[in-house]
């Protein structure tokens, strides 16, 4: 079965971009599809350790040809288990740090065997801040909301917090999918009121935030809509040990959920504490009382007797307190124990936890340099359980590796790999509990766990166990925009974090099945041990903060011969387990030279203006990936795409144009061309609008523009977004509501409001009448008010401008402004009596006419019939399956659950039948 995926790109070395110098040694380089990173596997022998040893700064410019001003510097020499080795080398430009931009050199035995990473273009970059620093941080902390930093506060004092702002260039995701570097200001915002912390990333050139990376981990999913898992490490707390007189012991403890253990305690003044300096840099866990997390308070748990019951701590909720001092001690053990790594900086940090923090507070958080959590009230009882600290402890390690960003798929990825730990620390000491289920011992409502690796669909959310597949939330630059953690849980790494549960689960168990994209699927399970030493050599050798599924499937394979041997039969299973969630392609025990090109696309056009056309096609399949299409007019290259749609504007009046898509796949083959669409733009003189534009969108933007037909999600984040593609159809002398919902990142402001129509279709909005609707500034949500479409209006189309302005009534149609958004798009205006339509009317039988719209349509499908009856319906989807059926109710169809694409649509009533083409944005 042939899918819809990214692949990496296998090429030969002569076309790589590797230098003639560095041919000698290097065999074979991997790149993703931007190019963005690379896997280099080197000739056997000592030729490249003996240069990589020799001139290290020769080496990365012969393999990475990196342009002058650019500089590979060692960070990081780790000897691993067994018999492996890393080193971790920065970029830095100019003596700029390039964030995310790494490599990392793999030693095997001694001999240097591949390297991989992150790199991005350095050339023509201006180095120059035009923003201060104190300026950037308080863009920073009104992005994110801050009141109230932990700089004074006791715990910020004793960690020593300060949000001092780093220089560094940032690579920044275009729409195309490319990267470009911005010189930014990077700040550690913690903030005590309200209580979060992330790496807040702002632009020194114009003041915008370009990244909000939260920092804090949380134990609690996303659920309710209110908290998230958050990502990263920051200032590990690495203190030596107490200064005090104290015996070690080992004690039993009556845990809450996981029974009588032995733990690690000290003598303190005549009692034992919770304290353990056996490890690392220590393990200790103590009791804030309830109080807010911006007050931690070291006040310590104490036992008289080293003889920790049920019956001493119950009643004050202090047996949780065991639980949690004795899953981070075994968490400690296992990555030790396993892999040789001491803490989760491998520098022996300590590990400070904290219960009873706060009231009623539903969740449990890694915060950067601590643990802290909540005792639960409805939905969870304590946050404490083992797997829940082996989860956070997970994320700390991946901050201190990967540095996987918290967003996208890379976040998703983030939290894939802390509900493995949770399931591998599990089984290592607990194998009697259900270590593939996350949270079953801490949730109180059905089906009574958080999430499931076995079964992903299942849990409090829904989660994809294929990739792209049912439940699968778009994380693309087109699909979802802006990441944010209260509009689309930062691209859905709750939710697309299950595709690789269920890979890990599939390598340690096996299983046969057929997943959501059609393939039949076969793996042999390896045990928990091999997959768990894959899994970590994976996140911690090989993944990178933008990695993508792609690049995990490429890597974790590599892995797996790195630890196991080519063909290998855990090679076998670790390439299986990832076809069978929908990356790749299955074993066949030879590499395969991909030839085989795409199909063709379907090609359809709707919604032409006199300056404009809406292209949309059916998805291309191909044998392992497709990667994107180009758009031609004529023989004419327009542009690419990794969507299924595209605006063709700039287009003249009255012309004839022909369109053609071609699909592409990451071996660089091409399909044929799509079938060729002819469209001829309205006739018209071509008219040229004043430009207007807010100067920021950092704090607010329009989120929805509702008029008429048009219910736009306009979740762009310039102070200019021309929507002219998106058709508003309306009819003179009728009365439309139009509601306009703001987005604000963090404080609600107030927001002033204009729409105005160029109702005589002259190119500009200052005639009588024009300015159709204002709002005075306030900080409603949503704003909405009438319009009345004037008898005298044009017939055809014209353009509406929606204005959104900071504190003020938008006072012109035209020219810049401080804080906000301009959004512009087009009316087709019909005259009183006639049906308004983007389609032709359908006549059936000579009488009835069927009209279907918007389209493209973004959540209801409405319908107009000549007899008014109500329609059976279906649509399916570009292979031909059905999707949704049913019954239209009040002439309409919801199409909000499903996923953007070409559609078609089949309407039957008994009387009158319509099959129709829909676009669904």
């Amino acid at each position: 079965m042939k899918k819809k995926l990214t692949s990496a790109i296998f090429i030969p070395l002569l076309i790589s971009g590797i230098s003639l110098q560095a041919q000698k040694y290097v065999g074979q380089r991997i790149n993703s599809e931007d190019g963005r990173s690379s896997l280099i596997i080197f000739n056997p022998g000592a030729a490249a350790k003996e240069v990589a040893l020799s001139d290290n700064e020769r080496f990365f410019s012969e393999v990475l040809n990196l342009p002058a001003g650019s500089k590979m510097v060692k960070t990081e020499s780790a000897k691993l288990f067994s018999d492996f080795s890393d080193e971790r080398y920065q970029l830095y430009h100019n003596g700029i740090k390039v964030e995310f931009a790494r490599y990392t050199l793999h030693y095997i035995k001694g001999s240097l065997v591949s390297m991989n990473g992150e790199m991005y273009d350095t050339s023509d970059i201006n180095t120059q801040a035009d923003v201060s620093e104190s300026e950037a941080l308080q863009k920073a902390m009104k992005y994110i909301g801050a009141k109230t930093l932990m700089t004074n506060t006791e715990y910020g004092r004793e960690i020593g917090y300060q949000p001092k702002g780093e220089l560094v260039l940032i690579p920044v995701e275009a729409a195309n999918g490319k990267f470009r570097l911005l010189l930014s200001y990077k700040f550690d915002i913690f903030s005590a009121e309200p209580f979060l912390r992330s790496n807040v990333y702002v632009d020194a050139k114009s003041g915008a935030v370009l990244l909000n990376d939260p920092i804090m981990k949380h134990a609690n999913e996303n659920v309710h809509g209110n908290e998230t898992h958050n990502h990263s490490v920051i200032g590990a707390e690495n203190k030596s040990k107490e200064d005090f007189r104290s015996i070690f012991v080992t004690a039993n403890a009556e845990t809450r959920y996981s029974g009588t253990k032995s733990i690690e305690t000290t003598l303190l003044n005549g009692k034992y504490v919770l304290r353990d300096n056996t490890r690392g840099g220590g393990v200790n866990t103590y009791n804030n009382g309830n109080r807010a997390y911006t007050n931690l308070v070291k006040t310590d748990i104490t036992d008289t007797d080293n003889n920790w019951t049920a019956a001493e701590h119950n009643a004050s909720g202090n047996d949780v307190g065991l639980d949690v001092h004795w899953g981070v001690e075994k968490t400690y053990d296992y990555f030790k124990n396993t892999f040789n790594r001491n803490s989760y900086d491998n520098q022996g940090a300590v590990l400070n936890s904290y219960i009873h923090v706060s009231t009623s507070w539903e969740n449990a958080a890694w915060i950067g340099t601590a643990m802290v959590y909540g005792d639960g009230a409805t939905t969870f009882k304590p946050l404490a359980a083992f797997d829940v600290t082996a989860h956070e402890l997970g994320h700390a390690v991946c901050g201190s590796t990967a540095q996987l960003a918290y967003q996208r798929e890379s976040g998703a990825m983030n939290e894939g790999f802390s509900d493995i730990w949770g399931a591998v620390v599990e089984n290592a000491y607990a194998p009697e509990k259900q270590n593939f289920l996350i949270g079953e011992e801490i949730t109180k409502v059905s089906p009574n766990y958080l999430r499931s690796l076995s079964n992903p669909n299942s849990g409090l959310s829904k989660q994809p166990d294929t990739y792209k597949g049912t439940y699968w939330k778009d994380a693309t630059t087109t699909g979802c925009v802006t990441p944010s953690q209260q509009q689309n849980d930062y691209c859905g790494v709750h939710t697309n974090s299950g595709v690789l549960n269920f890979w890990f689960y599939l390598l340690v168990t096996g299983g046969t099945g057929t997943n959501d994209i059609g393939n039949n699927y076969n793996v042999t399970g390896i045990g928990f041990e091999k997959a768990a030493k894959i899994a970590y050599r994976l996140e911690t050798s090989y993944l990178t903060a933008n990695s993508n599924y792609t690049n995990a499937m490429t890597y974790g394979i590599q892995t797996a011969k790195d630890l196991f041997g080519a063909d290998s039969a855990e090679h076998k299973a670790t390439q299986n387990a990832f076809y069978a969630v929908g990356l790749g392609t299955a074993y066949s025990g030879t590499p395969v030279t991909d030839t085989q090109a795409p199909t063709a696309p379907q090609l359809a056009a709707s919604g032409t203006t006199q300056n404009s056309t809406s292209l949309s096609w059916s998805g291309s399949t191909d044998n392992v990936a497709v990667t994107g299409y180009d758009v031609y007019r004529g023989t004419s290259l327009l542009g690419s795409t990794t969507a299924t749609t595209y605006t063709v504007t700039g287009l003249t009046p009255a012309t004839a144009y022909s369109f053609t898509v071609k699909a592409k796949d990451a071996a660089g083959n091409i399909s044929a061309a799509s079938n060729a669409v002819s469209v001829t733009t309205q006739s018209g003189t071509a008219v040229t609008y004043c430009s207007a534009s807010a100067n920021s969108t950092a704090d607010e933007r329009i989120s929805n523009v509702k008029f008429a037909d048009i219910n736009k999600a306009s979740t762009g984040t310039t102070g200019y977004e021309n929507f002219t593609s998106v058709i508003g159809n309306v009819t003179k002398g009728t009365s439309y509501t139009v509601t306009i919902t703001p987005s604000w990142t963090s404080t609600k402001y107030s927001e002033g409001y204009a729409v105005y129509i160029d109702y005589n279709g002259d190119g500009d909005f200052t005639d009588t009448g024009e300015l159709a609707w204002s709002k005075t500034a306030s900080t409603t949500s949503p704003v909405s008010g009438n319009i009345t479409i004037p008898s005298t209006a044009v017939t055809g189309d014209t353009r509406m401008r929606v204005i959104m302005k900071y504190n003020a009534v938008p006072s012109s149609s035209c020219g810049t402004f401080s804080y906000g958004q301009v959004e512009d798009y087009t009316l087709r205006i019909a005259s009183a009596g006639t049906i308004n339509s983007i389609f032709a009317e359908s006549s059936v039988n000579g009488n009835n006419a069927i009209s279907v719209y918007p389209n493209p349509v973004k959540d209801v499908i409405k319908i107009k019939s000549g007899s008014g009856a109500e329609f059976k319906y279906q649509l399916t989807d570009a292979r031909g399956s059905v999707v949704l059926s049913g019954e239209t109710k009040s002439q309409s169809i919801n199409v909000e659950s499903l996923l953007q694409g070409v559609y078609v649509l089949s309407l039957d009533n008994g009387k009158e039948k319509v099959t129709q083409k829909i676009i669904k944005n």
